[in-house]
């Protein structure tokens, strides 16, 4: 971790608890996993100034998101009031410098520096996965993915009427549409379309601890189920093979991205849209007497052509098959026969239905970083500081739960990320 100009311990819990407010922020530093990025960045500065040290800076960052800031200009009046915060960062109220807090070009300048470093910032993040993995058994083995727009309130360069505000303008952001499907009080289906210009986070998180595994931010345009593929391929092998299960809500229902997840050697837990063009209600299975519909129900067609329901018996992983039974009788499902529909856990069981009740973790988690980390209403422009931002909150969600895992206390980690969080241990 950043070395910290202090005499409190993290060892000392009960200071912490004195402490109060500046609580989470000693967990994300103790949790940490920064020293490779510190040296780094130490060797790009070199024998320059050294006014305000890297290591100093880092954590004064670290301590923005942990705080909420929406602004640089509110951290500094925070770290002008907070003498605690202050010497917790490194920060020396009786140093020979000009300002006791760094100057806004100062922050600017080192956030810029970071967001040239961040493969760095990706792999501490994919590490600290890895130690959550190893602290906690469980951790990543059922997985939710969605993702979030990040609406941006900058103009676009081409409408911007100020020809000198090009520096102030949004260069990367797009438009995307997105469609919400219902049905009103007389029965009719309806579209409401919902407009938005900016970015997209596209994330997987923990189902139990509500904590990322993986991420990126593209434009706001960016296709979802490629993006959620590309995640995936990238996500390190040893993350990747902790998952058994990916639940998914109907925007990611596809054969390809099935497919995917599959031989990524992951379970797809994926609701369904119906995509029959058709109008039928059910088709038959091969040549048999079996029908299904879209959801992947399965009916025997009896002797009087009416429809009844087979009991669902489970899956069979050496044939790859869904086994179905009808009045005593077993019968088969391939589920490469239609791999949109059939999934290696069945539709409509009650193992399924447990299983995607788990999306609404990362539903939880987006909400966070409306709500708790200002991503509602903030003023980043571009796509590389958005990464960035996003970047560094992610990282600092799991820093605060590998910081409360060393200090011995494993439960309730997801109130961590919260700013109402309940005092630790």
């Amino acid at each position: 971790m950043a070395r910290i100009v202090s005499q409190i311990t993290f060892a000392d819990y009960g200071m912490i608890e004195i402490l109060g407010d500046l609580e989470r922020f000693l967990l994300a530093l103790l949790g940490m996993d920064d020293e490779a990025l510190m040296l780094r960045l130490e060797e790009r500065r070199g024998n320059g100034r050294n006014d305000y040290p890297v290591r100093v800076m880092w954590n004064l960052i670290i301590a923005m998101k942990v705080f909420g800031h929406r602004t640089i200009a509110s951290f500094r009046r925070e770290l002008a009031r907070n003498s605690q915060l202050r010497s917790i960062c490194g920060l020396e109220d009786f140093g020979r410098k000009k300002h006791l807090v760094p100057p806004s070009r100062v922050f600017s300048g080192f956030l810029k520096l970071l967001a040239e470093e961040q493969d760095g910032i990706d792999a501490m993040f994919n590490g600290m996965v890895e130690e959550l993995g190893e602290a906690l058994p469980e951790f990543g083995k059922g997985a939710a993915g969605d993702g979030k727009y990040l609406d941006s309130y900058a103009n676009r360069l081409d409408k911007d009427p100020n020809p000198d505000a090009g520096g102030r303008a949004e260069r990367d952001a797009a438009w995307s549409a997105k469609e919400y499907h219902y049905t009103d009080k007389s029965g009719n289906e309806q579209v409401k379309t919902e407009w938005h210009f900016g970015f997209k986070a596209h994330i997987i998180c923990d189902v139990k601890t509500e904590l990322p595994i993986g991420y990126n931010v593209l434009a706001a345009n960016s296709d979802e189920k490629k993006a959620m593929m590309g995640l995936l391929a990238e996500m390190p092998l040893a993350i990747r093979n902790r998952m058994d299960h990916l639940m998914l809500d109907r925007g990611y229902d596809s054969t390809e991205l099935i497919k995917a997840v599959k031989a990524a050697g992951i379970i797809p837990i994926v609701d369904i849209r119906n995509c029959w063009k058709d109008g039928e209600a059910t088709r038959q299975y091969k040549g048999t007497d079996m029908v299904y519909d879209y959801q992947g129900n399965v009916f025997m067609v009896d002797d009087k052509g009416e429809k009844r329901r087979m009991h669902y018996d489970g899956y069979d992983r050496q044939k790859k098959c869904l086994r179905y039974s009808y009045k005593g009788k077993a019968y088969k499902i391939y589920v490469s026969y239609d791999e949109r529909v059939f999934l290696p856990v069945a539709r409509g069981s009650m193992k399924f239905e447990r299983l995607y009740k788990g999306r609404t973790s990362v539903e939880r988690l987006n909400g966070r970083l409306d709500r708790d980390y200002m991503f509602e209403d903030h003023c980043i422009r571009g796509l590389k500081k958005m990464k960035l931002m996003v970047s560094l909150t992610l990282l600092t969600m799991n820093a605060m739960a590998l910081g409360k895992i060393k200090g011995g206390v494993t439960t309730h980690l997801a109130a961590l990320t919260r700013l109402d969080m309940p005092r630790a241990g």
